[in-house]
This record gives structure tokens, C-alpha cells and sequence, in this order.
């Protein structure tokens, strides 16, 4: 998901000094840490949608008798024998939690086979992992512990995971036991593995865990340190069981404390002063006329210069400011639209991208209503482009806050389309008038059929339900062609417009045809 300015993210895995997590965290955060391990283990891997599968090892690939093409990026129902064994499944992992227990899989040829499996359902909302055993599942299902109460080999995955990453990581059980605690993690809190693993983590451990409608921040403090440092938290393998994830250099992250005290910040606090919003164009492909400017947040480090918003959105997001930062970009963007020439009585629309903390937690529709009377500008002209994250949530706030958004006038978009977190049955729920096209599909068109595929299937399911496709990231003329070929005539990227300065854009506008 997702922060409230949404330049494209940095490639997985690619280290950035100034994020306090690596890898890269800001799009789908538990989603990264399973990848970066795909290979790592013996056990058949699965990072799945609801409905899609988003990625698999090579393990799985060869349990299933499939290639990679034939497992990512289908769906998940073609891995069972039937549409109620996938329905059942479905409801056994994503809905009632299952974490243990054994699945019937279709294999090629006609050929079933039943799997042991370790689940860890809902990484975040509609992203699960699946572990499959290679052994052969037999008839009798073992309990939960052995005998001497230890727990089965299966769990064994999770340490050997942990053990795996390169980022600090410590596991914890249902019965709050520090299960697995990586080298990384031990050298991090320097901490000897038997001070850890195998106890009770308040014995080791002064941990605070945050509250149920807080950032999933908790603070840390090792014995006989004086400071405390923030660990992210992560679902766990099993029910009741949680992952921290460390820093690498925990003396370097904030955190924030009831009583204010807390360890000093590597960087300084954000200031709205020191933000400013650059927009980049999105275009009418066929007719070249100028339908929108996205903005997009720009941070003025004291001593790094212009940082991109992805590079500070995981900080901002644990320190709770989305709200009050994307409130801030709301209305300065919506400060310059008002000023944006006109053309034949047309102005080009502007783009704000919505966190979906903004909308849990944000009165957004207040920001909206006092963005739109500050600046005089006309609702009609105004789309806040929504993280994909809220068609997963189905909650009564979300609905109530985006018919509000609609009864203003506002138009409404769902950004990162097609990532797979979501299908078109959750577009029901709520006032949506158009979808972006997730950029990586349309950096691989005619480079992955699926991805040719997939932007087809999406267009022509839109269409009867009057939504509009956009596509973001087009760099060639390729790409370009293929789009308006299928009809998406609205596209934005490289190709179009690198984000420009208010004022660069501002002057970009001028003796444009708006659209």
C-alpha cells in the first residue's frame, strides 16, 4: 500500500541508506521479506492473492509438476481439482485462518496429490503465503505437539527462514517463547543465542507492543541498553504468532513513546516547509491533449537535498503523520490546480494519491471539503486516486467516507490496478469511476503474455461497468500503441512527461488542449 503521494517504488531489494528497513518495505511489507526467500528453502514456497498467484519458488514449481509460468501470475483456483475445493481451501486459509493442516492439489495429467502445509494467511489484507511439504502426507494427521511437546519438523521452515535473511529478525510464539532469532538479529540487540531463543521474551526482552489501531511499530529494548528502537511487526507462521523485524542499525530509528522520550532520529522531523509537490502529466495518447498532472510529494532534506516521497513513507507511516502529510498535499495541490490555465474553458484535472490510513484515520472528506473551499476549485476536477488496499478492507467507514467523497463531486480511482490484491466483484462496494493500471504490467507488455493478457481482461471487463482504464508508467511507443489499441487512450509515464515543478508544470500547460 499505500502513502498519499506514489512516485514508482525502487527495485526490490535495492538498498536505500536512508530507509531504516531493508529491503524496501513500502509495497506489500510482509509480501518482501517471503520473496527474498523464495529460493532459500527446500519446501514449496506460494505468495498468493485471493484469487491470483503472485509468486512461487522453484520448490513449489516442481511439487505442483508445473514451470513457473504456469503457477505465477495464474489463478489460484487452477491448483485444485475443482471450483469447491478451491472455495474450500479458499475459506480453510484466507477466511478462518487455517495454519496447519493438508491440502488436496491437482497435478497435471489428471494426477491429485495431498500436501502438508504451513500457512500464514493474510501477510496483509489479501496477501497470504503457503508453505507445501515435499514429504508424503499420511493418512493420519499429526497433532499439534509431539509427545515431549516440542513442536512438529514442519515448523522448523520458519527458523530456517529467519535464519536465511539478511534483515534482523526474531520469531515469536503464541505463547509469547522466542522461537527463532537470526544471526543478523543477535548481533543487532548483542545478544548470545542463548539469551534469546527458546525464552520467554519478557524475560529478555522489554518489548511494547503497539495497540490494535496503531502503526505496526513495536518498541525494543535490550537488556542493559539504555535507549529503545522500533521493530516492525509481522504476522507469523502460525495463529498467535509474530515477527519482529529489526533495523539493521537499531540506534538509528525513531521511535515514538507515550511519554515523548525515545532515541534521537537519524534524520530530522519532516516539516511542511521543507515539502514541496511536483506533477507529472497524463495525457489523452490519441488526441495529445492534456487530461491531468499527478502530484507527487518531494521532501528538502537539510542534508541528503530532494528526496522522492517513497524513500520517507515508511518512516512517516510509523510515525503515524500520513494523515497530516497527505493532508498537506491535498490542499497545496488542489492550491495549484486553481491556478492552472484554462484553455477553451477546460483545466486539466489533478491527481492526489489517498493512503488508506488517511481514510481510516484521516478525516478525509473534512481535508477534501477544506482543500476544495480554500482553493476555490471545482470538484469536478479533483481525483484522489486510492491505494488498491481499500477494495480488500470491507469496512463500513471506507464505504460511508468514499460516498461522502462522491456526493462532493470528487471523482475517485483505484491506483495499481492489477497487482493482484483484488478482483472486480470488491469494485461493487464502493463510488469508483476509473483504474490505473499497475505499472509493472505495462512495463511487460510484449515482454509477458500474462501481462498482455491481463490488461486486456481488465479493459474489457471495465468497460461494461463504466469505469475508465488509465495506464501509468508507459516509456515506449510500443507500449503506447498496445494500450490505445485495446481502447486505454488516457495514459501517463516517461514517455509522456518526466514530474516536473509546480511552476515547470505550469508552464508546460500553457497553449495545451485540455481534455
Amino acid at each position: 500500500m499505500l502513502p498519499p503521494m506514489n512516485p514508482a517504488s525502487p527495485s526490490p531489494g535495492k538498498h536505500n541508506p536512508e530507509d531504516p528497513f531493508v529491503p524496501d518495505l513500502s509495497e506489500g511489507a510482509e509480501a518482501g521479506v517471503y520473496l527474498a526467500l523464495l529460493e532459500l528453502i527446500d519446501e514449496g514456497l506460494i505468495i498468493t492473492g485471493d484469487e491470483r498467484i503472485i509468486d512461487a519458488n522453484s520448490a513449489a514449481c516442481r511439487l505442483l509438476g508445473r514451470d513457473y509460468r504456469q503457477v505465477a501470475g495464474r489463478p489460484l483456483a487452477d491448483l485444485f481439482i475443482d471450483e469447491r475445493a478451491f472455495l474450500d481451501a479458499r475459506a480453510r486459509l484466507m477466511i478462518q485462518g487455517e495454519m496447519r493442516g493438508n491440502l488436496r492439489i491437482a497435478l497435471p495429467g489428471g494426477r491429485q496429490r495431498d500436501f502438508r502445509f504451513v500457512a500464514a494467511a493474510r501477510l496483509r489484507p489479501g496477501i497470504h503465503a503457503l508453505i507445501l511439504s515435499p514429504d508424503v502426507l499420511s493418512e493420519t494427521v499429526e497433532p499439534d505437539q509431539d509427545p515431549d511437546g516440542s513442536y512438529p519438523s514442519t515448523d522448523n521452515v520458519w527458523p530456517r527462514l529467519a535464519a536465511a535473511l539478511a534483515q534482523p529478525v526474531i520469531v515469536i510464539d503464541e505463547r509469547g517463547r522466542i522461537n527463532a532469532a537470526n544471526a543478523a538479529a543477535l548481533a543487532a540487540l548483542a545478544m548470545d543465542r542463548t539469551e534469546l531463543v527458546g525464552r520467554d521474551a519478557v524475560d529478555c526482552l522489554d518489548i511494547s507492543w503497539p495497540a490494535a489501531d496503531a502503526p505496526p511499530l513495536a518498541q525494543l529494548k535490550a537488556p542493559g541498553k539504555a535507549s529503545a528502537f522500533g521493530a516492525r511487526v509481522l504476522a507469523g507462521p502460525r495463529d498467535g504468532w509474530r515477527l519482529l523485524v529489526l533495523p539493521p542499525h537499531p540506534s538509528g530509528l525513531p521511535v515514538a513513546s507515550p511519554s515523548g522520550a525515545g532515541t534521537k532520529p537519524r534524520q530530522p522531523p519532516i516539516e511542511s516547509r521543507q515539502l514541496e509537490l511536483h506533477f507529472q502529466p497524463l495525457i489523452n495518447a490519441r488526441s495529445g491533449a492534456i487530461h491531468a498532472g499527478e502530484a507527487l510529494m518531494r521532501w528538502h532534506h537539510p542534508r541528503l537535498g530532494l528526496i522522492p516521497f517513497h524513500r520517507f513513507a515508511d518512516a512517516a507511516r510509523d510515525d503515524g503523520r500520513l494523515p497530516e502529510l497527505g493532508g498537506w498535499a491535498l490542499r497545496s495541490a488542489c492550491h495549484a490546480a486553481s491556478r492552472w490555465p484554462a484553455t477553451r474553458g477546460r483545466s486539466p484535472t489533478v491527481t492526489v494519491n489517498i493512503a488508506i490510513e488517511q481514510i481510516m484515520h484521516g478525516a478525509l472528506v473534512q481535508q477534501v471539503t477544506s482543500a476544495l473551499s480554500e482553493s476555490e476549485l471545482d470538484p469536478r476536477r479533483l481525483e484522489l486516486d486510492l491505494d488498491e488496499q481499500v477494495l480488500a478492507v470491507a469496512d463500513e467507514q471506507i464505504a460511508v467516507t468514499l460516498q461522502a467523497l462522491e456526493a462532493l463531486g470528487v471523482q475517485l480511482a483505484i491506483d495499481d490496478f492489477g497487482r493482484g490484491l483484488t478482483s472486480f466483484r470488491r469494485l461493487k462496494r464502493y463510488p469508483v469511476q476509473a483504474l490505473k493500471l499497475d505499472p509493472e504490467l505495462v512495463r511487460n507488455i510484449g515482454k509477458e503474455d500474462e501481462s498482455d493478457a491481463m490488461i486486456e481482461a481488465i479493459i474489457c471487463m471495465a468497460a461494461p461497468l463504466g469505469i475508465k482504464v488509465l495506464a501509468r508508467g508507459v516509456e515506449t511507443e510500443a507500449q503506447q500503441s498496445f494500450l490505445l489499441a485495446l481502447g486505454c487512450d488516457l495514459q501517463q509515464g516517461p514517455l509522456f512527461g518526466q514530474p516536473m515543478t509546480g511552476t515547470a508544470f505550469s508552464g508546460f500547460l500553457s497553449g495545451q488542449l485540455f481534455c
